[in-house]
Parts: C-alpha cells; sequence; structure tokens
C-alpha cells in the first residue's frame, strides 16, 4: 500500500450493519453493509466499507472511533418546512375540533391562526427564545440536525422583524443548523381584513426591504390559497422576493388545486410546499421546472383529513420529493419527523427507501443544501445518525417512538440516547463534549 494516499480524520463512525448514505446517483438510500464514516473538523472526508476504513483513513493521534455494532447509520434529518417559534399553544382548539365544532365556529371563538398572531404578538424576545430552542431540542432528539424555521406569526413589521431575529439567535446557539424564511405572508391579519392588497403593499413596500437590509431571512414564503393570498398577491410577494435576493418557496395547492404549483415554477422557487390537491398540470409543472414538492402527511393527519398529496405521481413524474412535519402549534403538533414518515408510507404508499431519502437527501434540496447536508459523502458536514434499529426497514414500521440512538453535528456528539438495554456505544478517543446530552427533553 506504499504511496496509497490516506485520508486523515479525527472522527470515524462504523457499523457492522447497515450503512445508508443518501448519496447514491440514482437518488437511493446508497447503501453499504458493514460501513463507516471518517470526518475531520466536521466534515466528512470518507466513506466506505468497514474493512476498507483500515487502510484508506489515517486517524490522528486524538481521533475519536465510534462503534456503533450492527445500528443503522443514517445522515441527520434535514427539517425543511417548520414554524418553531410562537407565543401561546392551541390545545384547547384541538379539542373543540375534535369534538365537532368546525373552522368558523373556532375562529368566532378566539382560535385559529389569529389567536397564535395574539400571543406571538404579546410575547417578549426572551420567552419566545427559549419556547423556541426548546422545540429545537426536542427535534435534535429525533435526529434533526438542519431546520428551516419560518417567521409568520407576527404579521406586522416589528413582530416579523422580531421573530426572526429570535430564529437568527437560535442558528446562532443551538447545535442544529436553522435556516430562516421570511413568511410575511402567511395570512391576512385581522386589521387587514377585506383589504389584502393592502396588506400586500406592506409586506412588499415595507417588510422585505427591512428584512433584506438586516440578512434576516434566506427564503421568502407564502401562503398561496383562497383564504390567504391569492396567486396574483402571491406572486408579487414572490418575485418582489426575488428582487430583494430572497429564494422564493410557497405554500400551494394544500386545500384546492389553486395553480399554486404552476406558480412555483414559473417563479422557479425552490420548494412547492403541501400540494394534497395537486393536479396533473401541477405535477407537470414541477417537474418541468425541477422544484421540489415538500410533503406535509402530518398536517392533513392532524386535522382529521383524508386527502393526502398524491407522491406516488410525484415521484412517477420526476419530481424530487421531501418529506417534512410542518410542525406548528395549530395543525401539526409534532416535532417527530419518523411519525410523518410512517403516515407517508401508509396513506401516501412511500416505500422505507422513499421516507428516509424524503426526510434527508430530498429535503436538503428543499433548502438549497443538498451539497452541504443530507447525505453521507465527502465534503458535506459530518451530521451523522446512529439508530437503535439494525434494520432500516423498522422506520415506518415502530412508528411513534424515537428510533434515534445518537447523533452526531458537524462532528460532534451532540445527543447521546443509546445507554439503555443494548448497551451503548463503544468509543475510543478524546473525551465528548460537555454539551453532548445538555438540552435533552427526556
Amino acid at each position: 500500500m506504499s504511496g496509497f494516499p490516506r485520508q486523515q480524520a479525527d472522527l470515524i463512525v462504523t457499523t457492522d450493519g447497515p450503512l445508508l448514505t443518501c448519496a447514491a446517483p440514482d437518488g437511493g438510500l446508497g447503501l453499504l453493509e458493514g460501513g463507516a464514516v471518517a470526518a475531520r473538523d466536521g466534515v466528512i472526508v470518507w466513506v466506505g466499507g468497514k474493512a476498507q476504513a483500515e487502510v484508506e483513513v489515517s486517524l490522528s493521534e486524538d481521533a475519536r472511533r465510534v462503534d456503533c455494532g450492527s445500528r443503522v447509520l443514517m445522515p441527520g434529518v434535514v427539517e425543511c418546512h417548520s414554524h418553531p417559534v410562537f407565543g401561546g399553544d392551541r390545545a384547547g382548539e384541538f379539542q373543540m375540533r375534535v369534538t365537532g365544532s368546525d373552522y368558523e365556529e373556532i375562529a368566532r371563538a378566539g382560535g385559529g391562526i389569529m389567536s397564535t398572531v395574539r400571543e406571538t404578538r404579546a410575547a417578549s424576545p426572551e420567552l419566545l427564545l427559549e419556547r423556541g430552542r426548546r422545540h429545537l431540542d426536542w427535534m435534535l432528539d429525533y435526529g434533526i440536525t438542519t431546520v428551516e424555521a419560518k417567521s409568520g406569526y407576527g404579521l406586522d413589521t416589528d413582530s416579523e422583524l422580531r421573530l426572526l431575529e429570535v430564529i437568527a439567535e437560535l442558528g446562532r446557539t443551538h447545535p442544529a443548523t436553522v435556516v430562516a424564511t421570511f413568511l410575511g405572508a402567511h395570512t391576512v391579519p385581522l386589521e387587514y381584513r377585506g383589504r389584502a392588497d393592502d396588506y400586500v403593499d406592506l409586506v412588499v413596500e415595507e417588510m422585505l426591504p427591512r428584512v433584506a437590509e438586516a440578512e434576516l431571512a434566506r427564503f421568502c414564503d407564502v401562503f398561496c390559497e383562497d383564504v390567504a393570498f391569492n396567486l396574483d398577491q402571491s406572486r408579487r410577494v414572490l418575485q418582489a422576493a426575488k428582487e430583494y435576493g430572497l429564494l422564493p418557496k410557497i405554500h400551494a395547492d394544500q386545500l384546492s388545486a389553486g395553480g399554486g404549483a404552476q406558480l412555483a415554477a414559473e417563479v422557479q422557487a425552490v420548494s412547492a410546499e403541501h400540494l394534497d390537491y395537486i393536479d396533473g398540470a401541477g405535477i407537470a409543472a414541477l417537474a418541468e421546472a425541477g422544484v421540489t414538492a415538500v410533503l406535509l402527511p402530518g398536517a392533513v393527519f392532524f386535522l382529521g383529513r383524508t386527502h393526502y398529496a398524491p407522491a406516488r405521481a410525484l415521484l412517477e413524474a420526476g419530481v424530487p420529493v421531501a418529506i417534512s412535519t410542518d410542525f406548528n402549534p395549530g395543525t401539526c403538533y409534532s416535532e417527530n419527523p419518523f411519525l410523518m414518515g410512517t403516515i407517508a408510507s401508509c396513506y401516501m404508499g412511500l416505500s422505507a427507501a422513499q421516507v428516509i431519502v424524503g426526510l434527508t437527501r430530498r429535503a436538503a434540496g428543499a433548502l438549497g443544501m443538498e451539497e452541504e447536508v443530507g447525505s453521507l459523502a465527502p465534503g458535506r458536514r459530518a451530521d451523522i445518525l446512529v439508530l437503535e434499529s439494525e434494520d432500516y426497514l423498522d422506520l415506518p414500521y415502530h412508528f411513534g417512538v424515537n428510533p434515534v440512538a445518537a447523533v452526531f453535528k458537524n462532528g460532534r456528539l451532540v445527543r447521546d440516547r443509546s445507554g439503555g438495554g443494548r448497551g451503548g456505544l463503544v468509543s475510543a478517543g478524546k473525551p465528548q463534549a460537555a454539551e453532548a446530552k445538555a438540552g435533552r427533553a427526556e
């Protein structure tokens, strides 16, 4: 082996079981039986068979070796659609809904999105930060290492900026990577009811310039539905966002086939999200434009509905399909991405492999981050999950539980839940960071 270039690493994680790289050229799992991932300075430098690692990877003197037995290794989950910063909750509204009240009754009783807006406007930045951190902690426990966080519960300029500033602080202080999306066009606030065009003026002429000037968001989203903003209003917001350097996303076709998917293609959106009622024309438009479809089965499930997005038709048309939680206080109050995978399997016909790729590589594509996260390949961040199971088919099958044994973020162990009945991870080398078990919600 003289002269063979060996990759220098300060971390190597190995398994005798399945290694899911999610980096296959065909978009599949990239399955290796008995594999290893090596990283240096938080970035993956080598991926391959466990035996190969002995001759192709050179570990530094203080490197950490982690032997996962036969547990599954996979990339960190990418949460590409969430609303984790808000005031109050809507538990009472949920009880009203499950006991028969419809949306109009709930709204008359003070519920719905505007109840969250009221609570959020009244909350201090410190309270919003504390609550947002708690939700991100729970997400990290479930293996979510990258989080897209939307604003949208302020709906006035100062409140929206405050939400985005809280999201920015979370990004600076939380182990997870946090990506901000400006969603000032979430719905028309009460003070603008009947004057939606005037509210769009506010979003375009005041909110967007200030968000862009402060560099508080990477993306701009809009809820394109009859109950929120029509196609023309949505187009105006997204075109203005592009002029300010924000990348467009769109809540589309959630309640009806209203042309939101076609608008996503027209404005070259990074993603179109929900799509429960997307039609054939919308699917064709997304496929031609290369827009990622972000499917949110948990929202349909939590609302007690049965009309799920046509995931298989999207895949068959060549549309990249991501899966996310839509974590929010009103329509999907769960940080568990694997539960969403089970719902996607049961009601949308997705295989375990399609669920896993949808939660990782395709979700990274929905954030324009496929070259950074979402797969285990050289040059990607060393965001690695160790599962409790030795079979990846357990992910959608064993539902409602947390399947994650350990979480590495940028090459650092930030969660270790592996001290259960089968014993913990076997590791040697430099001591783990003190924050490894910090902030755990269990």
